[in-house]
């Protein structure tokens, strides 16, 4: 039986006063931070961070700073998609253009 105030989210690879430093720390700050962390806290935490919305692109930006391969044996299909993003430089939130897609208004229908 688990108990019922053990959180449900995996913790945090790195002390959280060191997470929520990063998390306002500016991108030269923030390599400054994980040079300091070995390879697998490096990946870990870029998994841990790329894994919540809110913090994808604090992931990416430490994931800048781990090999390939030890993304992908941290994070299995995510740090393989983490890894390619880096490659390619692409921005994790853009999507494709879509032509001809028209807003929907509600002025448009209150007639």
């Amino acid at each position: 039986m688990t108990s019922r105030y053990r959180p449900n989210e995996p913790t945090s690879p790195v002390p959280l006063d060191v997470l929520s430093l990063l998390m306002r720390s500016e991108e030269a700050r923030v390599a400054e931070i994980v040079r300091q962390l070995s390879g697998g806290q490096r990946a870990a935490l870029a998994v841990y961070c790329f894994a919540r919305a809110h913090m994808r692109s604090l992931g990416l930006q430490i994931a800048r700073h781990c090999e390939g391969r030890t993304l992908v044996a941290v994070g299995g299909p995510m740090g393989q998609t983490m890894a390619d993003q880096v490659e390619s430089g692409e921005a994790f939130d853009v999507g494709p253009y879509q032509h001809g897609t028209r807003k929907v208004t509600l002025a448009r229908f209150a007639a």
